[in-house]
Formats: structure tokens, sequence, C-alpha cells
């Protein structure tokens, strides 16, 4: 069964309930909705940080708490490695299992799904002001797409096949190793490997590695004391401070390239996506036109990657969208 989305704000349509969340580090993104027919509606939703709640569980208790509802199913997008029905949670000492969450709410379904590989299932929902194109390349609508966002981590997913219906596989592919490309990122590494002992991707592609690359831009040492955190230092890069704005162009470079590295491991010839909070909020650094040239230099496969597309994706609801997507077919399934 294909799902229309619906995204206004109903609240007078008969059919299964359903919620949908997406959960990261920092905050959670809940929604209610409602299938009816082919097309499932918001009935609402509602953002909450991660750090005034104990567990998902009272997260949950929160939202259902507002409206007193008792949805059917639900798909919990989390930021984590799934064994089963059981995650634990990579940026949060909180424990997600599945059945316990069907249990204690009467859920008949529960999904649980890594928050980065249900963002492959939001794609088919997002409309031409959700995607910015800073490389057309030669896209093959089945072929293979790659996802890599960072935020309180750094995520990446692989999917394939149709938009509708996607072949989603999971990754962690942001605690692989850093690969420095010229002096100064080996200088880079090299600052961060006696703190670190190993320097993975995330350690420069997330919130705390804007601040790493701030202290590496100014000639401070690795750990000393900021008086800006990430949100400052985009702020100030706004306002023009030179070493804020050298840091963000810093930090998108190191992003473009690991998303050429990404599109090279899986010949991503549907396009490498740019998603998570962080990325709409350098779009200026993003489309400098010397890092498309650096997406495409390689040695010897500067042709293949100029075939792979890159995007940026705008909507930041992309998470919750995708687990809303999974949670109306559980709901059709139901019926």
């Amino acid at each position: 069964m294909t799902i229309t989305v619906t995204f206004g704000i109903m609240s007078n349509v008969k059919g299964s309930l359903f919620l949908a969340a997406d959960i990261g580090g920092t905050r959670a993104r809940l929604l209610l909705g409602r299938v009816h027919a082919d097309t499932w509606y918001v009935l609402r939703q509602r953002e909450i940080p991660c750090a005034a709640h104990t567990g998902v569980e009272a997260l949950v208790e929160t939202f259902l708490g507002e409206g007193g509802e008792r949805p059917d199913v639900a798909c919990f997008a989390v930021a984590g490695a799934l064994e089963g029905q059981h995650m634990h949670m990579t940026n949060l000492p909180w424990d997600v299992d599945g059945e316990c969450l069907r249990e204690r709410f009467g859920f008949s379904q529960v999904q649980l799904i890594n928050d980065f590989a249900v963002q492959a299932y939001g794609l088919a929902s997002l409309g031409d002001d959700g995607v910015l194109v800073l490389h057309p390349g030669n896209p093959d609508a089945q072929g293979v797409r790659a996802l890599i966002g960072p935020g309180t981590g750094l995520g990446m997913a692989v999917s394939f096949g149709a938009l509708h219906r996607p072949l989603v596989f999971p990754s962690q592919g942001g605690l692989a190793d850093f690969a420095p490309r010229d002096a100064r990122e080996l200088a880079l590494c090299e600052s961060l490997l006696p703190e670190h002992g190993r320097v993975s991707i995330e350690t420069l592609l997330s919130g705390h590695g804007i601040e790493r690359l701030y202290r590496f831009v100014a000639g401070l040492p690795p750990g000393a004391p900021l008086a800006k955190d990430a949100e400052a230092i985009g702020a100030a890069a706004l306002e023009n401070n030179v070493i804020a704005i050298e840091t963000l162009r810093f930090f998108a470079r190191l992003l473009v390239a690991a998303a050429a590295n990404l599109g090279l491991t899986v010949l991503a010839y549907g396009g490498v996506y740019l998603t998570g909070g962080i990325v709409p909020r350098i779009l200026p650094f993003l489309r400098a036109p010397e890092l498309v040239d650096l997406f495409c230099e390689h040695p010897s496969m500067g042709a293949v990657l100029a075939r792979i597309p890159l995007y940026v994706v705008r909507d930041e609801l992309l998470g919750l969208k995708g687990a809303a997507q999974i949670a109306a077919r559980l709901a059709c399934d139901e019926n």
C-alpha cells in the first residue's frame, strides 16, 4: 500500500491512530497521526528536550499525557545501534526496548529504527523546497542513496530502490577513522590524538567538533575552555567574526570530503544527502563553489564522483516524517 502524506494539522479525521518519534541526543520530536484511506494526517506534534527526561518512556508519557490519546502502533527512531528490538543510545545513557514500550503503552506493534536510517524513509516526503542541489551529477532514480549528517553525533545511512519503498541499511560510519587530506588536516588530527587516542570523523563533524575546530583555528590547545559553544560560534560567524567564519569554512570542507568518501564507498549514484540540524545553518559555507570541486576531486575516481549528485536537505523534520511513514504502514497493516 502506498501512503500519501498530508502535513496539515487535522482534528476530525477518523482512522487508525499512530505515534512517531525521532529521538536524538539533544531533542526528541514526536508526532501523533491518523491513517485514513491512502493518506495519513498529522493530528499534533511537539519537540521536547531530552535532558528534561529520564528515558523514552518519560518522553512518551509527557507527549501522550497532553491529549490522553492511545495510539494503536508506534515507530521510534533512536540514535544508536539496533539489536533486535533493543537499543542503547549513542549519546544518552538510555536503553530503549520495543517490547517494554509496547506493553507499557498498549501498542499492538512497535518498531525501533536507527535515527539516521529512518531519514531514508522520509526522502519521499520532501518537496522541491526541502532539497537544495549542490552538485547535480547524473542521478539514477533506482541507484544507491547515502545520507550523512552532523548533529550531536555524525549519522550515516544507505538506501536503494524505489523512493517510496526503499531498502534501508543503518550505519555507524560516523565513528570510522578521520582521514586527513592535506598538511593542515594532518596537523589537526595530530593535535587531537593525545586527548582522544583515535580521531573519528564524528570527533570533527558534530556540535562538539565545531568547538574543536574553533580551538584549532584560534591556535588554542585541545580541550581549552571556550566562551562559545557550537551555536555561539555559528552566531559569531554571522557577525563576521574571522575565527568563527574560518571554523565553519573548515567544517564545511571536512563535511563535503566525508560525503565524497561515503559516495565512493557505496557508489551513491542516487545521490549523497547532507542532513541534520547543523547543515541548514551552515548553508552559505556549503554553497561555496570550490566545495563542488572538492567533492569531485580524486586522482583516479574523479569521473565517478562527478556522476554522484550532492544534495542538502533543508527540512529538519526528515527523520520524524520517515518514522511517521513507517508507523502509518504499521497502522495500515492493522486494518
